[in-house]
């Protein structure tokens, strides 16, 4: 697998508002040392990165669905001794590689997969797979290993200095495939993986010691093969929400969408028992969901925190005249009823928690919105400029309005054991300036101007998911 630093610039230029503006991808893998400290200070004794994966294709794609696909790079800001530090590297995927030496895009969209050249890849690679190996949305840490996440396919072990290093294995004699949202229990340590299958209905669930060994895999089967992208872990049980979003192969092979919007199937929730019980089968009006805040038990019910999409909406076809919005789900195991409420009306997405509180109850959620005070916007679906933090006991909603600035997640640090003693960290991107800073707010004092804002050395496009990895 090549190692050498990439340095060229991205020549190519595309009209889809998913890939120009800030989510127009980079070329270049740099080193900074020294980030300059436009204001603030960096908090004593921080000690730890903060890294955040992304799609960022290199090479134009044949065709492009933002959030469902890409290359994968990661962005690092390190802290220690009071100074702060950048990288940034490409996530060497397989289908990468194989990219890097056709020199151009070589793989169709998961819309639209085509075949690939068989004298482009190796003997250890399927021709009859038409889809890119790829790990651009999210990255985590477990089992002592860094992990870049894609769709269902092989987590990559990512090394500390961002080097791809080769498929997770998870202790065993293959790599696992696993989704872009995996979730760690808050007793056992362990960590629950779930991968679904684009031509069968069936889910796959792992359980992972928190040694990063393997301990078991098992199926659930649904009513069609589904999109599940993220999953809800409590104290005793896992929690499935099965949109009516579903793979048709039947209508790719004729020229329409593997991807479907079914709504007349409804949404089905699944409780699955940790233990190995029954499944218990909920059944709702048709919603979809692509991130979970968490989710947790109080007494008899399942308490869950979600970004609700009425309709599915992923950047063509119909507008999306209904933006999503930050709900509560509270499913009662003892009656089999579920009731709804809306935290707010705002747009909202990439909700996160004090990730020390998975599946345990969270009073605090954070998650970006819009404003009105963003001007220099180019269109683009899951563009924010605004961090909120609700307050799910109380109802009460902080705001942090960056203006005319664009805003990604933001990743909680701790520093210590109260559940806003921490710092928010995100990137975020001036339009008019086309520069990129990082930021520190006060998880207290969410509104209050920020702890620390770093000038960063390059643009950094709008991505995905991220986490932050102490010491």
């Amino acid at each position: 697998m090549s190692r050498e630093r990439i340095t060229e610039t991205i020549a190519w230029q595309s009209a889809d508002p998913h890939l120009t503006g800030n989510f127009a991808p980079i070329g270049s893998e740099i080193d900074a040392e020294g980030l300059e400290v436009i204001s603030g200070r960096i908090p004593e004794g921080l000690l730890g990165t903060y890294i955040r994966n992304g799609p960022n294709p290199r090479y134009e794609p044949v065709s492009y669905n933002y959030p469902l696909e890409g290359d994968g790079m990661l962005h690092a800001i390190r802290f220690e001794g009071g100074k702060a530090s950048y990288r940034n590297r490409y996530v060497r995927t397989r289908g990468f590689e194989i990219e890097h030496q056709a020199g151009h895009a070589v793989f169709g969209g998961v819309m639209t997969p085509r075949p690939v050249d068989p004298a482009l890849l190796g003997p250890e690679d399927d021709p009859d797979n038409p889809f890119k190996a790829s790990a651009f949305i999210g990255v985590m840490q477990h089992g002592g290993q860094l992990l870049a996440l894609g769709e269902c396919e092989p987590a990559w072990e990512i090394g500390p200095d961002l080097e791809t290093r080769g498929p997770w294995t998870a202790g065993t004699d293959a790599p696992i495939l696993m989704g872009a949202h995996n979730r760690v229990h808050p007793v056992t340590g362990d960590l629950y993986a779930l991968s679904y299958d684009f031509a069968s209905p069936t889910v796959t669930l792992h359980h992972v010691g928190r040694d990063g060994k393997l301990r078991r895999s098992f199926d659930i089967t649904l009513a069609a093969p589904s999109m599940i992208h993220d999953f809800v872990l409590t104290e005793r049980h896992l929690v499935l929400l099965i949109g009516p979003l579903v793979f048709d192969m039947e209508a790719m092979m004729s020229g329409g969408s593997m991807l479907q919007w079914k709504p007349e199937m409804g949404t089905r929730i699944a409780v699955q028992p940790l233990d190995g019980g029954a499944v218990t089968w909920y059944e709702a009006e048709p919603f979809f969901v692509f991130h979970f805040a968490n989710g947790f038990e109080r007494g008899s019910d399942i308490v869950i925190d979600y970004v609700r999409h009425q309709k599915l909406y992923l950047g063509y076809g119909e507008p999306n005249t209904q933006p999503p919005t930050l709900q509560r789900l509270v499913l009662d195991t003892g009656t089999g009823r579920a009731r709804e409420q809306a935290w707010f009306d705002k747009v909202a997405e990439f909700p996160r928690i004090d990730d020390r509180r998975n599946a345990l109850a969270a009073r605090y959620v954070y998650s970006p919105t819009l404003t009105d005070t963003l001007t220099g916007g180019n269109g683009a679906s899951a563009t924010f400029n605004c961090l909120l933090r609700i307050d799910t006991e109380t109802g009460d909603v902080s705001a942090h309005d960056f203006g005319n600035r664009i805003a990604g997640e933001a990743v909680f640090i701790p520093r210590g054991e109260a559940e806003t003693a921490g710092w928010l960290a995100t990137y975020l991107y001036d339009p008019e300036t086309q520069t990129s800073e990082f930021v520190l707010l006060d998880a207290e004092g969410v509104g209050d101007e920020p702890v620390v804002r770093l000038r960063l050395p390059q643009r950094v496009p709008q991505g995905l998911h991220g986490t932050w990895v102490p010491g």
